[in-house]
């Protein structure tokens, strides 16, 4: 084989592109502390990344679906205890109206009480995340109770408002995170607000057969509507602890996940460091070596 000065020119040229094309690879990688830049630099690796990402993308989105749900129904529970204790205090006083010992005006007085409590549960359902109302279905945007005199009225829906924590249909029995109107107050939203209405009612007429009524079916009314709101509450911390389970579960892939990145993707930088080093010897060699070999020429052997 003829073997010419061009032949090594060439030659010698081409190894030291490779020679600077791996030195600025591995300049490029030290830059940001990763491996891949491009498919190219590693085709499985680059697979590897897009799906650990695609992963991370969808899990990262669960899991702040699981904090939003954790935080929303965080603010339901704390107006379902205020409800509840509202509640045990509309039951004391009735107590005290209608134990037969006090005059028309001072059960009088308990009415107007009651009535001020009765403004404190509507303003509870009126409770706001935001700018959403946690009591209105659906319409979060719009003020689910309003009252009017003795009339309330509910202008929410009772559809359900669903964060899912996986891929797949969406199920409101398991997925959902508010309670409406309904949930909390009974048929149409407002059975509970319009028999404590009637409570009030009762106790501002304040006659004895008012006391009567309110003795009986007045604290029955009471009790059971206090049960169904304790009993939403208990549904409502069943699913509370179902997502903070969840979230903490979805907490723990997002770290595997991106170790699993991590330790597709980041370089190892004390050896590229090392192998910097080496390609730049190298180079710097090849340069004072091609320095011998470029100035051969004809006219050094005439």
């Amino acid at each position: 084989m003829r073997i010419t000065n061009n032949t090594m020119t060439y030659n010698f040229l081409n190894s030291l592109t490779k020679n600077l094309e791996k030195e600025s690879k591995i300049q490029e990688q030290l830059a940001d502390g990763k491996i891949i830049h491009r498919p190219s630099d590693d085709p499985i690796k680059a697979v590897r990344s897009l799906r650990n990402n695609t992963s991370l993308s969808v899990n990262t989105q669960y899991t702040q679906n699981a904090k939003d749900a954790q935080s929303w129904m965080q603010t339901t529970d704390g107006a379902m205890s205020d409800l509840s204790s509202i509640m045990t205090s509309i039951k004391e006083k009735v107590v005290q109206a209608s134990n037969g010992t006090n005059d028309q005006q001072a059960v009088q007085a308990i009415g107007t009480d009651i009535d001020g409590l009765i403004n404190q549960i509507v303003n509870i359902g009126n409770t706001k995340i935001g700018d959403r109302y946690i009591f209105a279905g659906q319409k979060d945007k719009t003020t689910p109770f309003v009252r009017s005199g003795d009339v309330v009225t509910y202008d929410g829906d009772l559809n359900k408002i669903s964060m899912p924590l996986q891929p797949g249909m969406v199920s409101p029995n398991q997925d959902s995170v508010n309670l409406t109107g309904k949930d909390v107050f009974g048929s149409g939203g407002t059975e509970i607000l319009n028999n404590l209405l009637e409570i009030k009612q009762h106790l501002m007429s304040g006659t004895s057969a008012d006391q009567q009524w309110l003795s009986s079916t007045g604290l029955a009314n009471l009790d059971t509507d206090h049960a169904s709101i304790l009993q939403a509450q208990t549904a409502l911390g069943s699913r509370m602890s179902m997502y903070e389970m969840a979230g903490n579960m979805l907490e723990g892939n997002n770290t595997i996940i991106t170790q699993d990145l991590a330790s597709n993707e980041d370089l190892d930088i004390p050896k590229a460091v090392t192998d910097l080093k080496t390609s730049e010897t190298v180079y710097q060699t090849a340069l004072q070596a091609a320095a011998k070999i470029m100035q051969v020429s004809l006219a050094d052997f005439l």
